[in-house]
């Protein structure tokens, strides 16, 4: 039988797809497989529950909504590694959304060895003549769940686009079943920088030398960083997540990779956030690599890149140096994504430079202000980066470096980098803690 044939025997509707998921088991959702979450939903009765887990938070109304809803409580429990607003949204609805607490290096491991999928559903491209789908925008760990035995359940969409990789694909005899839905892809543009996060990006890429291997992260500071790079040369990309900045990047030639030690020529990547425009650039295009987090995301991977950056944003910071960059106290918003691991591999790369930006201060909405840069972080806070391995804390008063600092001079830095109405406060509580 060849692939065609084997396609078509496997071809059914959405609800035939679902139908062998039972109650209790376990489904890893690639890259937002919308049509298939809603065949669940349509035989959410006899769930209780059904256990759904994702790497990233759902950005399609038509998944989230369903799932959070009223009409999901008690028959779907979700659990996603790095959340965004819905989630964040319905957990102050009193919805229960569990958290994977995992670095991406390590989202591999824990699914093969803890999760153990029982089915992983995936949207992906149309098949090639050889048999591939190619995993979505946001494989995650489906491939690894795979290879443990999961199951395997497609919605196909030619609006997803056929990536290179060599790992980040099913062949057609893995798979148990397929449905075809042309669904619209979510879009995640980046973020528009405000003007204090232009000041920000604007004290980093003064440190940023022609030749450097780049890795942004999500918000408006790794976006304005971004759109101020178009005058370098030659800078390459190894990163978690391939977004719009850096396909403007790849466009303009700023980024030819010509300098890289790992994969040279090509942009490194793990998945993609971005517009239709960066999911059609990425289309069967050769110069960007995508291979698995625990590979990408490895430290020892990315510290062979030699002028390695790394940008990202956080949420707190205290005088000690400890970083928080996924909740406010108890109320998480984010998750920790791969900050430290690109931290620790930065570390290792000749010439690298990790940079953590956030604001200053805060404008509550009464008016008054509060301090980002704190004695201690606010009580039950998540340290995602620790003291140790901190390169650079950047607001929007400047830079201070912590790596290779003793406790009073970290303090020290931070002091003159935070808002002028806080640094009489945080020195007199430096003080009377001991720091200073």
């Amino acid at each position: 039988m060849n692939f065609t044939e084997l396609y078509q025997k496997k071809r059914c509707s959405p609800v035939q797809a679902v139908s062998g998921v039972t109650s209790g088991q376990r489904v890893l959702l690639c890259s937002e497989p919308v049509t298939l979450v809603e065949a669940l939903y349509q035989k959410r009765e006899s769930f209780h529950p059904l256990y759904l887990y994702s790497m990233m938070g759902f950005a399609n109304p038509g998944i989230y909504e369903r799932l959070y809803g009223e009409e999901g409580i008690g028959h779907f429990q979700v659990s996603v590694s790095y959340m965004t607003r819905p989630e964040a949204q319905a957990i102050r609805r009193g919805v229960r959304v569990d958290h994977l607490l995992t670095h991406f290096g390590y989202i591999e491991e824990m699914f093969q060895e803890q999760i153990r999928p029982d089915y992983v559903f995936c949207h992906v491209s149309p098949m090639d003549e050889e048999g591939y789908f190619y995993m979505g925008i946001c494989p995650g760990p489906g491939r690894v769940s795979i290879d443990r035995g999961a199951k395997v359940i497609l919605q196909v969409n030619e609006r997803i686009p056929r990536i290179s990789t060599s790992f980040q694909r099913i062949h057609i005899r893995e798979v148990e079943a397929l449905c075809e839905s042309s669904t619209v892809l979510p879009e995640i543009p980046d973020m528009e920088p405000t003007d204090l996060e232009v000041k920000m990006a604007r004290h980093i890429v003064e440190r940023i030398e022609d030749g450097s291997v780049i890795q942004l992260g999500v918000g408006g500071v790794p976006s304005a960083v971004g759109n101020f790079l178009m005058d370098h040369r030659h800078l390459g990309i190894h990163t978690e997540v391939f977004t719009d900045v850096m396909r403007v990047l790849m466009e303009k030639g700023v980024v030819d990779n010509s300098q890289k030690q790992i994969c040279p020529g090509k942009s490194v990547a793990g998945f993609i956030q971005g517009t239709r425009e960066t999911y059609r650039f990425v289309d069967e295009n050769p110069e960007i690599f995508f291979d698995r987090l625990s590979w990408v995301n490895n430290p020892d991977v990315i510290g062979q890149n030699e002028k390695m950056i790394s940008i990202n944003s956080c949420m707190g910071v205290d005088l000690r140096g400890q970083v928080c960059s996924e909740c406010i106290g108890l109320d998480t918003y984010a998750g920790s994504g791969g900050q430290l691991d690109f931290v620790r591999g930065v570390r290792r790369s000749k010439g690298g430079k990790s940079f953590i930006a956030m604001r200053s201060s805060l404008e509550k909405k009464d008016g008054t202000r509060i301090s980002k840069i704190t004695l201690t972080l606010p009580p039950g806070s998540a340290v995602t980066t620790p003291r140790n391995d901190v390169h650079y804390i950047v607001t929007e008063y400047g830079i201070a470096q912590m790596r290779n600092r003793t406790l009073k001079e970290k303090a020290e830095a931070l002091i003159q980098i935070a808002h002028p109405q806080f640094r009489e406060e945080l020195t007199y509580q430096a003080q009377k803690a001991g720091i200073l």
